[in-house]
C-alpha cells in the first residue's frame, strides 16, 4: 500500500488534459515554473494582500517633497535629481548625504544604482561598495559613493554633437548601455532638404571594473527610414520602427563582426585623425563598432 494511502489520502494524481492544457496556455503567455520572475511575482502577490487587506493600518513616520521627481533604489531615496540621498532601511529615514545645489550644465539626466559583483576580485576597496552611475547634461558619465556621493570615477561620453540621455541594463549589474536622444537636424538644415542618417549612438560598457566595450550609430541607410527608437537588452540589439515592425540582432555578433579596434578608458590614441586619451575631455569615446 502507499503511504498516501496508509495516511488515508488520496495518491497524487497525473494532471489531466485541462491542466496541461492550462500549462501550455502560461507557457505561451511567457510563464515559466522556472523563471526567476515567478519568485518575484509570487513575492509582490503576498506583499499586495498584506498591504490591501482591511485589517492592514498604516502610521506615518515620515514626509518630504522634492521639486523633481524622487527616486528609489534599494534602501535610497533620492531627492532633487540626485542631490540628497536618504537611506529608508531605519525606521526613521536619514540622510546620507546632501551635495550642494549643481547648476543646469551638471544636471543629472539618469543614474542606476551598481551593486559589487560576488566572487571577483576587484582593483579598488572603493569597487566593492555599492555606487551611483549617472549620466550629466554634458555628456560626463560618472560614478559616485552610494553612500557619501563622492566622485570615484569619471568618463566623458561624447562632444556637442551628441547628447547621451538614457542608461540601462544589457545584462543587469554586468553590461550597461549608455543611449543618445534622437538626433535631429535643426529647421533651417531640414528645410533646405538635408537629411539626417544618424539616429542614435549607444555607448556599451562592462561595470566593475568600468570598460568600454564600444560605440556604435544607428543609422537609416543600415537599418532603414522608419527606424523610431532601439535598445540593447540582454545580448539583443532591439530596432523599433513605426510601424509596428521590431526586428532583433544579436549584439555580441554584431559587436564581434563590426569593431574596428578595441580601446581601453585612459588608453590615449589616434583615431581618425584625433589624438587623445580615451574618455577624457575634449575627445570623449570613439565610435568604434561601424556597421556596414
Amino acid at each position: 500500500m502507499c503511504p498516501a494511502a496508509a495516511a488515508g489520502r488520496a495518491a497524487p494524481r497525473a494532471p489531466g488534459p485541462h491542466s496541461v492544457c492550462r500549462l501550455l496556455a502560461r507557457r505561451a503567455h511567457g510563464f515559466y515554473a522556472r523563471d526567476a520572475g515567478v519568485t518575484l511575482r509570487t513575492n509582490m502577490g503576498l506583499l499586495r494582500k498584506l498591504i490591501c487587506q482591511e485589517s492592514t493600518k498604516f502610521k506615518n513616520v515620515w514626509t518630504t517633497h522634492s521639486a523633481s521627481p524622487i527616486a528609489y533604489e534599494r534602501g535610497r531615496i533620492y531627492l532633487d535629481n540626485y542631490q540628497c540621498c536618504i537611506s529608508s532601511i531605519a525606521q526613521q529615514p536619514r540622510i546620507l548625504y546632501q551635495k550642494p545645489k549643481c547648476s543646469k550644465s551638471e544636471k543629472i539626466e539618469d543614474a542606476l544604482l551598481l551593486e559589487c559583483p560576488l566572487g571577483e576580485m576587484l582593483p579598488n576597496p572603493s569597487d566593492y561598495k555599492s555606487s551611483l552611475i549617472v549620466l550629466t547634461v554634458q555628456n560626463w558619465l560618472l560614478r559616485l559613493s552610494a553612500d557619501s556621493g563622492e566622485i570615484l570615477e569619471k568618463i566623458y561620453l561624447a562632444g556637442s554633437s551628441c547628447k547621451f540621455r538614457y542608461l540601462s541594463w544589457d545584462t543587469p549589474q554586468e553590461v550597461m548601455v549608455v543611449k543618445s536622444a534622437q538626433n535631429k537636424l535643426p529647421v533651417a538644415a531640414r528645410q533646405a532638404g538635408i537629411q539626417q542618417s544618424v539616429l542614435f549612438h549607444l555607448a556599451v560598457f562592462q561595470v566593475l571594473p568600468l570598460s568600454f566595450i564600444g560605440m556604435l550609430e544607428i543609422n537609416k541607410k543600415i537599418f532603414g527610414n522608419s527606424v523610431t527608437d532601439v535598445a540593447v537588452s540582454n545580448g539583443i540589439l532591439i530596432v523599433m520602427y513605426s510601424m509596428g515592425l521590431v526586428r532583433l540582432y544579436n549584439f555580441q555578433a554584431i559587436s564581434e563582426q563590426f569593431k574596428e579596434q578595441p580601446f581601453d578608458l585612459g588608453w590615449e590614441f589616434n583615431w581618425n585623425g584625433q589624438v587623445g586619451v580615451v574618455g577624457k575631455y575634449p575627445f570623449g569615446l570613439p565610435c568604434n563598432i561601424k556597421i556596414t
